[in-house]
């Protein structure tokens, strides 16, 4: 046992000693720091690999350390732990000890490092902080965003640099945006979309972030001198070579994936089955009315876990998951299906839809059991369905809930997709195939969290400048 072990033991503080022997057991092999969002967005202030060394020898230089609050659980690192240490939960339970123990201000320093670094920073912390975990109060939450020391200084830039086109107004889009405006270009947004904001105002449900903080932070972003044109889709309104024809001189491609996949199977088209972002947006807009008593969702993902904890929220009685794995195949977070497990939620593992049964309404899906054999193209064993062993189980509402796609068919032919149908780029400048051209978010890996989002982005505002700059010289 080591002293900290036998301090905090003897302190009665089981927590506190149980993250201790979780941050023992890691190997230093630095892999959870590799391709982290936030190392990439502040590498002289946060090292995840770095916290877990001063929680083994220090646990109160670790509790007294701005470091435990930089992380945005993305889970990036638990998939790459050869230990498996889930490094956002660490974080996130020393936050809570933290709080009590040391108060909010390590929190307002850190709130004021993401305001120095990210535009819609109250967006970012609302959505990837998870405050109502920490917990902290409304008015202890609300009080960190009334004043910061440091700014996200633009307005004084003029805007002499050359134009540049940005395709969608999701996390990534929005970054590039005001990271080029800072180094003086001409930045255009086009959203095909009533309002600027992609996932926070589709998707994200409103118990945990609110439209008018959305509609807030993009405001400021206007006013920060970007023109963001609405109701514009690229393809149809605008053709996309006609952008370079109006004057821009590069274009970053960051229109998300808001295609969802389909099960093709009978009944998906009554009014009761919908599909996940349909289901998210309608819900953001008050559109459902009364949440159905037996409702199921189709999936494994971390949409589908944000589709059942939405559902229990506003509602619903009895909530099911449906999952062709088992749960050691599921590709949702662990906290996400926790989450979901602590909510009520009944996952159902090696299940697989057959047909929505109903005429005018739903009434029921039947199902048939799986059994796992031998690994696909993914490296996951295949589920394989058993021989009469169907089933029926009542639902009044069912949300497919099987992944998301880009609809990239406005695209040019000199724009290389990859075989999943994402958009092929050069990871280290974001740059396609097209001269000029690049790409980030979604549209290149599928659904990804918004810190993932923003390190692309900031990649790709490296690789357009540069490519700029040197197309300047030229």
């Amino acid at each position: 046992m080591s002293k900290a072990e036998f301090k905090y033991e003897n302190q009665g503080n089981g927590e506190l000693q149980d993250l201790i022997k979780q941050a023992f057991t890691c190997l230093a092999c630095g892999k959870c720091s590799g391709g982290c969002p936030m190392v990439y967005l502040f590498p002289e202030d946060y090292n995840p690999h770095r916290v877990l060394e001063k929680l083994v020898e220090n646990p109160e230089e670790a509790l007294a350390s701005k470091e435990i609050w930089f992380c945005a659980s993305c889970y990036k690192c638990n998939k790459k732990c050869p230990q498996g240490i889930e490094l956002p939960e660490v974080f996130l339970k020393l936050r809570r000890i933290a709080l009590k123990q040391n108060g909010i201000e390590n929190l307002r320093e850190v709130i004021d490092d993401l305001h120095g670094r990210i535009p819609f920073y109250n967006l970012f912390f609302r959505v990837c902080y998870h405050p109502e975990k920490i917990p902290l109060r409304k008015d202890e939450l609300n009080s960190l965003f009334e004043k910061n020391t440091s700014e996200y200084k633009l307005k004084q830039i003029p805007a002499t640099r050359e134009k540049v086109a940005i395709i969608g107004s999701g996390p990534s889009g929005l970054f590039t945006a005001c990271e080029l405006r800072r180094k003086g270009y001409r930045v255009t947004v086009f959203e095909s979309r009533e309002k600027a904001g992609g996932m926070f105002h589709l998707s994200i449900p409103e118990f945990r972030l609110d439209s008018e903080i959305v509609d807030h932070d993009i405001d400021l972003i206007k006013g920060l001198g970007i023109d963001i044109k609405t109701n514009v889709r690229i393809g149809k309104d605008i053709l996309f070579n006609a952008l370079f024809d109006d004057g821009f001189q590069s274009v970053f491609i960051a229109s998300g994936a808001h295609c969802c996949m389909q099960l093709h199977i009978e009944g998906e088209n009554l009014p009761q089955v919908m599909t996940s972002l349909e289901f998210l947006e309608a819900n953001k807009k008050g559109t459902i009315k009364a949440m159905k008593d037996k409702f199921v969702v189709i999936g494994g993902g971390n949409t589908a876990m944000e589709v059942a904890t939405s559902a229990v929220k506003y509602g619903a009685k009895e909530v099911s998951v449906l999952y062709r794995r088992t749960k050691d195949e599921i590709p949702a977070d662990i906290n996400e299906l926790r989450e979901v497990e602590n909510e009520g939620v009944k996952v159902q593992y090696l299940v697989m839809p057959l047909r929505f049964i109903g005429e005018e309404k739903l009434m029921g899906i039947e199902c048939i059991k799986m059994e796992l054999g031998h690994p696909d193209l993914s490296g996951r064993r295949r589920p394989v369905p058993i021989k009469a062993s169907n089933f029926i189980i009542d639902a009044d509402m069912a949300v497919v809930a099987i992944g998301e796609k880009p609809d990239l068919g406005y695209l040019p032919d000199e724009i290389m997709l990859t075989k999943e149908g994402a958009i092929a780029i050069n990871p280290l400048s974001m740059e396609t195939s097209m001269k000029g051209v690049f790409a980030g978010g979604d549209v290149i890996w599928g659904s990804s969290s918004v810190a993932e989002a923003i390190m692309a982005a900031g990649r790709a505002v490296d690789g357009i400048n540069k490519y700029l700059t040197e197309r300047r010289k030229a």
